[in-house]
């Protein structure tokens, strides 16, 4: 199966030393896993049909001033026929916005990697450690053909709507983790709905008991879409 777009630009967002053509070429041959195809390789905005306002309730929970809420808005501006879509995306705001490219024809949903930018953006902040070394961990992660996969049901507008959820754990067996060790069983949860607009029903991330303290909790959560309002819209109309 060939790289859809958005996993090409996920594989090289979260490789290590993507720059470098001999790193990217590497990652980008390797076969795809299940994670990445449901993550990366689906038609996300198959479902809708007009155009649309998706919004997420952004919340990061740690130590006072670091725990705030925030924002996540994409505007799909057009379907595609092919169940692609022209996709503008708002990643948080004011310090906190991670900058998102419009994209002509998503078929990942754009909010998941901007979801792990802002995390490794954190993960450097607190750790010290190369941005590149994390994205390099987790591109891993979801690659990994025993990454665990489950359905679940979820509520969504009032109903119960069924949906998968894909949990991976980057740095149980880091060989470097005791370099960070509050963070070693850090995992990232994906939940997966077809029954949602742009398939993202929530992202977040845990840590077991015994390491939370130290540790940011953050989760992303759709909230209900709206229509996006027609341009020189009149009264009424």
């Amino acid at each position: 199966m060939p790289l859809s777009p958005t996993l090409r630009a996920a594989r090289i967002l979260l490789a290590s030393s993507a720059l470098m053509a001999t790193g990217a070429s590497a990652s980008l041959a390797q076969e795809i896993s299940q994670p990445e195809k449901i993550l990366f390789q689906s038609k996300h905005f198959g479902s809708i049909k007009k155009p649309t306002r998706i919004a997420y309730a952004y919340h990061q929970e740690s130590a006072a001033p670091d725990t705030f809420d925030d924002a996540v808005t994409l505007t799909v501006t057009h379907p595609n026929a092919d169940g692609t879509a022209s996709v503008a995306a708002q990643f948080l705001t004011g310090s906190h916005a991670i900058p998102i490219a419009p994209i002509d024809h998503a078929q990942g949903n754009p909010a998941i990697l901007g979801f792990l930018e802002r995390d490794i953006a954190e993960m450097k902040r607190l750790t010290g450690g190369s941005t590149n070394y994390f994205r390099k961990r987790i591109r891993l992660a979801l690659a990994a053909p025993d990454a665990a996969i489950k359905a679940i049901t979820v509520n969504y507008a009032g109903r119960s709507v069924a949906a998968q959820e894909i949990t991976v754990r980057p740095y149980v067996d880091d060989p470097l983790k005791a370099r960070f060790l509050q963070f070693a069983g850090k995992g990232y949860v994906f939940v997966i709905s077809d029954a949602v607009p742009g398939t993202v029903f929530q992202v977040y991330t845990t840590l077991p008991t015994d390491q939370s303290a130290a540790a940011i909790a953050t989760t992303m959560t759709i909230v209900q879409p709206d229509p996006v309002p027609k341009k020189n819209a009149g009264p009424g109309t």
